[in-house]
């Protein structure tokens, strides 16, 4: 049955892992852009991060089952660019599983303090982090399974959190144009993170049993979700938020809080509830995807392979004590790191899947002068991202 393919089930991981809790950050980031402008930004990210993805399942493919980013990098640009690509791979699923588990600590005790219970924060990150831990541990089946009731339910959510938004929304809004070509490039960072989802491609390789055609598929569909459900959730927020003047885009911006600012800007208690179940599972699920990659990565990186107990309790503690350590007792640290999670995205999941291809491709004399022009346009596609994001935090690029 189709729902309980693994195709199908690779198809929900990869959306579950892209449509995270920070695609409210969406709609502020493109909000200078206008509508219009704001769906292209969008399709032709989606289209150079679904290539990407493309690029790393073929290279992924050509090596051994089992092969991880490390490895990958290793066979294809030597040792520099394992170090590279190790350090980059680790500071991006670290920083970002840190973050998770913050946020995850947050809503656990949303939910206890409903019931009257309050425990320090320490504990909340804990139990965040070993009920949902559990899940990673137990395999990408597991995952699985469990990720498509979370997605069952997050679609739900958005979407109840869509409808009720509707009556807002007006035509003037949506028309609203840019003032300025130039605010298109502080989307690029924002936007390239919320179609990151390239870390699990060779646990996803290993879970359809190597099947290419399954495969690219999936990554293919998998990250098309994703493109429609930020384009409808655009769609809501700039057609019912003005852009300028009070309680708009631009209000929301300087007052720091993006997230709870978009949802405040309803005074409904309904769209605050769903949007709060959004968020609850957009958390859960980017957090089981984010730690699926960095468990097998860990896995493979300290050649622990052997499916035994005690191997995938040392992967467990490598996996998930470090960032919970980190998000406790220095949560900033993490924050700061995030702040650089584009570049790590850029090099990652851009410039190394073209790199890559482009050696292997060599290799086996595949790579003529319309791959090389093809891989070269990824490459410079990658350096620009770096730019930009660079630039973004020097605070050079115009913002709202």
């Amino acid at each position: 049955m189709l729902l309980f393919s693994r195709g199908f089930g690779s198809v929900m991981i990869i959306t579950g892992t892209s449509v995270g809790a920070g695609m409210l950050a969406i709609p502020a980031t493109v909000a200078a852009c206008g509508f219009w402008l704001a769906s292209f930004l969008l399709v032709t990210v989606w289209f150079v991060m679904m290539l990407t993805a493309l690029l790393l399942a073929e290279v992924n493919l050509a090596m051994p089952d089992g092969t991880n980013f490390s490895r990958m990098a290793y066979i294809t640009l030597g040792k520099s660019g394992q170090i590279i690509t190790w350090v980059a791979y680790l500071l991006l699923l670290y920083s970002l599983t840190a973050a998770y588990t913050v946020g995850g600590g947050n809503l656990v005790a949303s939910g206890l303090d409903k019931l009257g219970i309050g425990l320090p924060v320490t504990v909340n990150n804990a139990l965040f982090v070993l009920v949902l831990g559990l899940f990673v541990y137990m395999g990408t089946t597991t995952v699985d399974h469990t990720n498509k009731i979370l997605m069952f339910i997050k679609f739900l959510a958005f979407f109840a959190f869509v409808i009720a938004i509707l009556p807002e929304v007006q035509q003037t809004f949506i028309d609203t144009k840019t003032r300025s070509i130039n605010y298109i490039w502080i989307t690029f960072p924002i936007l390239i993170t919320s179609f990151g989802f390239h870390h699990i491609i060779p646990t996803l390789r290993s879970y359809v049993k190597s099947d290419r055609r399954t495969l690219r598929k999936s990554i293919i569909l998998g990250s098309f979700i994703p493109l429609v459900i930020y384009f409808i959730w655009t769609l809501t927020t700039l057609g019912s938020i003005p852009v300028y003047g009070e309680l708009s885009f631009q209000s929301i911006i300087q007052n720091g809080n993006v997230s709870s600012g978009i949802v405040e800007s309803y005074h409904s208690s309904r769209v605050g509830n769903f949007a709060y179940l959004f968020e609850s599972v957009a958390i859960t699920t980017s957090f089981i995807g984010v730690t699926l990659g960095l468990f097998d990565f860990n896995r493979d990186t300290y050649q622990l392979k052997s499916n035994t107990y005690i191997n995938r309790v040392i992967i467990f503690i490598i996996t998930f004590l470090p960032p919970f350590l980190f998000a406790v007792f220095y949560p900033q640290g993490f924050v700061i790191a995030l702040g650089y999670a584009s570049i790590f995205v850029a090099v990652l999941l851009i410039g190394l899947p073209a790199a890559m291809t482009w050696i292997i491709r060599k290799r086996h004399g595949k790579n003529h002068i319309l791959s090389k022009l093809y891989l070269s346009t990824i490459l410079a596609v990658a350096l620009l991202m770096i730019i930009l994001e660079l630039l973004t935090l020097a605070k050079l690029l115009p913002t709202l």
